[in-house]
């Protein structure tokens, strides 16, 4: 009798395959890369590759769904900071100050070619288009609650500020990914300053001294 597969086990395996297709997808993009090169960057035979997932497409479309889930948990856990401000400051460490790590280069590129095959693939669309979605509707949550406190303009459209935030973002990846030697760190004062009334000289607010 076969011993059983504990589910741990087959989310380990997933996991394995994900990441040596994140790696392959960095280096050779989603179309260059093959299932064959997915099956030895994750040292599988294409037999253990398959009874996971049966195609590069739905292994693109995991890929996509496991950011998507990092990025929820990353929000939610800056979202229990005290203040708007900060929150920001939070969402500023995971989100962009990040992009200066060296591991995060792969990821870069990970990411503009998911938004690329996004506009190829119905799937890959629609999986961003909800996490899109999903982020939009946690930081118009954190806009709102922010305008019931008295902190933002009650004249903003949370759901407004929620788009220009994942742009403020998607802009950045776009950048570092063209330019790996930009430095995120001025970049990142400048969106705090934006944020924090610090732009303009007459403000008082500045988020920008950390």
């Amino acid at each position: 009798m076969a011993p059983k597969v504990t589910e741990a086990h087959v989310e380990a395996r997933k996991n394995q395959i994900m990441q040596a297709a994140a790696a392959c997808f960095s280096r050779k993009g989603f179309h260059q890369t093959t299932m064959q090169d997915i099956c030895e960057a994750a040292e599988l035979s294409p037999g253990a590759v398959y009874r996971y997932f049966d195609s590069k497409e739905a292994i693109i479309a995991a890929v996509c769904g496991d950011n998507q889930q990092q990025t929820f948990q990353l929000i939610d856990s800056a979202s229990q900071e005290g203040g708007t401000q900060a929150v920001f400051t939070q969402l500023a460490d995971a989100f962009l100050f990040a992009l200066d790590q060296p591991e995060a280069a792969a990821q870069l590129r990970v990411n503009v070619e998911l938004w690329a095959e996004g506009l190829r693939s119905d799937e890959v669309r629609e999986l961003m288009r909800e996490a899109d979605q999903g982020v939009r509707e946690r930081f118009a949550g954190l806009v709102a609650r922010a305008q019931e406190r008295g902190e933002i303009n009650p004249e903003l459209d949370p759901d407004a500020v929620g788009r220009t935030m994942i742009a403020i973002y998607t802009g950045l990846v776009l950048q570092k990914a063209r330019e790996p030697e930009m430095d995120v760190g001025p970049y990142v004062q400048a969106v705090l300053a934006l944020y924090g009334g610090g732009f303009w000289q007459e403000m008082g607010r500045n988020l920008t001294k950390r």
